[in-house]
């Protein structure tokens, strides 16, 4: 999965769900909510961790905003 994609795919889950990066990260419901979204929309053969190390990245790199807006 690229950047673009998971970026887009975090951006409509924030909107719908309401949460911050830290909190879909430390929610278990979330967490398997976002990943299984990711995982069906897009295909997606990456694991858990590379896809949420990958947010995580974004978000440092300020590409996505890590709380609602």
């Amino acid at each position: 999965m690229n950047d673009d994609s998971l970026r887009d795919h975090w951006l409509a889950f924030q909107r719908e769900r309401k949460c911050s990066i830290d909190r879909m990260l430390c929610d278990p419901e979330l967490r398997q909510e976002f990943l299984s979204a990711v995982k069906l929309s897009d295909k997606c053969s990456d694991d858990e961790q590379t896809i949420l190390w990958r947010l995580v990245s974004l978000r440092k790199r300020r590409v996505v905003p890590a709380q609602l807006r």
